[in-house]
């Protein structure tokens, strides 16, 4: 960009004369140099509108102004990313330009209040009263004298022009600043364009980019929906379909836009619908349901989730849907249901037949044991049909409850007990019997059935040996503790209110055989057996 100097040659003055410059010839000379510098005010002005590059704005600027005002050097001072002055523009003529571009100025830190307000700093001469800080500034710059005019786009300071004289002292007249002044005005208003150009094309740089990642989400969302058993849709708040994706039957969005629900499904199915999605519209809160819809004539099931479709300020413009296709799945959960009900019964069945199977073996015990004279004999046949009679019971149990794999505990003891007592008690009624079972306590098949054997062995004890001595008389206890989060292990404990003779608790005595089982049976649980005698005997058992 060039700016040419206009011609002054019709405005010659006759030098040959032998009378001094007469006072017209002066103002002709004034007004040829404001002829002049307007042209080439006008001549820089349109350069800087035939182009929108900044750098060459600028540049152009400097240059122009060096070469007309017959400056040493002109140089134009913008902030950096600390709003510190640095100088971005030097003009060509510059001894030394490039050791210059970069620097910072101590004037514009010095004088930055006042230039920060629009005043020019005017310095005709560097003279020693001045600062020592704009001294040794001056003298690094090789600067005599120094006019720096601010630049100013609506009261925000975004630089400055700098003109230095390094030869000699400058007087700078009024035509010279108002010159100035009127570059940098057209300058600070290129800088704010040029700005504002470079907002708006980084603004579209990143609207573009975010358009860009918008149609490759969508196409990654469609490419993923496309096969997907998935329906997405928005609707208005009067429930009209306004946007839908992957839409069955055959994909016909159009046929189902501008519409709603009861105009396109049946009444009985419409309305449920309806239903889900008014809520949502009124609370604002998701949903999630199961719905079902004909669909050419069949039956399928949607896992429906409706959410509250929102504008910018928050407001309520609808609602937005995802419709998943789970007809598969519920076709397979209600074939899992009809097997899990088939299995059901035939596990009660297979329990009921082991019930009546070992109730087959302890009647057939108990028919044989009716020909057994030997009391020794006899109390062996017996305790053979107390454990069997335990382990039946959990299988009645198992027949009678609804969940196959844990038992009722609670009431199997309450019947375990009663049997045993009337089995070894010469007066049941004699017989205090205090249970304390946990509530929550439910057992599997396998421990169960241990814990039964266990009770079986130590009340069968209890009966038979510790309150044989006190004409069958006194109390039995048994508490049942499930394991807690403190307390991770289960605990069951069974208690009397007689001394047992120490034979029959001593797992080594040959007489024990029902306490070596119990040590068994607890090893079986992974537990722990402590037995703690004194006028009470009580084991304890964590498993």
């Amino acid at each position: 960009m060039s700016v040419e100097q206009p011609s002054n040659s019709h405005l010659q003055v006759n030098s040959s004369h032998p009378t001094h410059i007469t006072a017209l010839e002066q103002e002709l000379i004034e007004l040829r140099r404001q002829v002049s510098r307007q042209t080439l005010l006008n001549q820089i002005v349109q350069a800087m509108r035939g182009t929108l590059v900044l750098e060459d704005i600028l540049q152009t600027t400097v240059d122009q102004l060096h070469e007309t005002l017959n400056v040493s050097r002109c140089l134009i001072f913008r902030p950096d990313d600390e709003s510190q002055m640095r100088a971005h523009h030097v003009s060509e003529a510059t001894a030394q330009r490039e050791s210059i571009l970069g620097v910072y100025c101590d004037f514009y830190r010095y004088h930055h209040q006042e230039l920060s307000q629009g005043e020019l700093v005017v310095v005709p001469q560097i003279t020693p009263n001045f600062p020592d800080v704009l001294i040794e500034a001056a003298q690094e710059c090789e600067i005599r004298a120094i006019l720096i005019v601010p630049l100013l786009y609506q009261n925000s300071y975004i630089g400055g022009i700098s003109l230095h004289q390094c030869d000699q002292a400058r007087e700078w007249n009024r035509e010279d600043i108002e010159f100035v002044q009127a570059i940098a005005d057209h300058c600070a208003i290129a800088i704010h364009q040029a700005q504002v150009y470079a907002k708006l094309q980084r603004e579209l740089r990143e609207r573009h980019q975010v358009e860009e990642a918008l149609r490759q989400s969508e196409t990654r969302f469609r490419t993923v929906l496309k096969h997907a058993p998935l329906v997405v849709f928005n609707q208005d708040q009067e429930l009209r379909y306004t946007w839908a994706y992957n839409v069955v039957p055959d994909d016909d969005v159009d046929a189902i836009l501008g519409k709603t629900d009861s105009e396109l499904l049946a009444p009985q199915e419409a309305q449920p619908l309806i239903s889900i999605k008014q809520r949502v519209l009124t609370s604002g809160i998701g949903m999630r349901e199961e719905v079902s819809l004909t669909i050419n004539g069949e039956l399928r099931y949607y896992d429906l989730t409706v959410e509250p479709l929102r504008n910018s300020i928050g407001d309520i413009e609808g609602i937005t849907c995802a419709a998943m296709d789970i007809s598969d799945r519920k076709y397979i959960e209600n074939q899992l249901k009809i097997s899990l009900q088939q299995k059901e019964v035939l596990f009660q069945e297979i329990h009921h037949r082991v019930k009546n199977n070992l109730q087959l073996v302890s009647s057939l015990l108990d028919l044989q044991s009716q020909q057994i004279d030997d009391p020794d004999i006899f109390a062996l046949f017996q305790a053979s049909q107390n454990r069997i009679k335990s382990m039946a019971l959990i299988h009645e149990e198992l027949y009678q409850f609804d969940h196959l794999q844990r038992i009722n505990f609670l009431n199997y003891i309450e019947n375990l007990t009663y049997h045993l007592i009337q089995t070894y008690a010469i007066h049941p009624e004699s017989i205090r019997l205090h249970l304390n079972i946990d509530q929550d306590l439910n057992l599997d098949l396998s421990t169960a059935i241990y814990c039964g054997l266990i009770l079986n062995e130590l009340i069968s004890n209890a009966l038979k040996h510790a309150f044989k001595a006190n004409n069958y008389k006194g109390h039995i206890w048994i508490e049942i503790y499930s394991k807690k989060k403190e307390n991770p292990k289960n605990k069951l404990i069974v208690g009397n209110n007689k001394p047992t003779p120490i034979e029959w608790i001593d797992f080594n005595s040959p007489k024990s055989l029902g306490l070596q089982l119990v040590r068994a049976l607890v090893a079986q649980l992974n537990g722990k057996l402590e037995i703690k005698k004194a006028n009470n005997t009580v084991f304890e058992i964590e498993f």
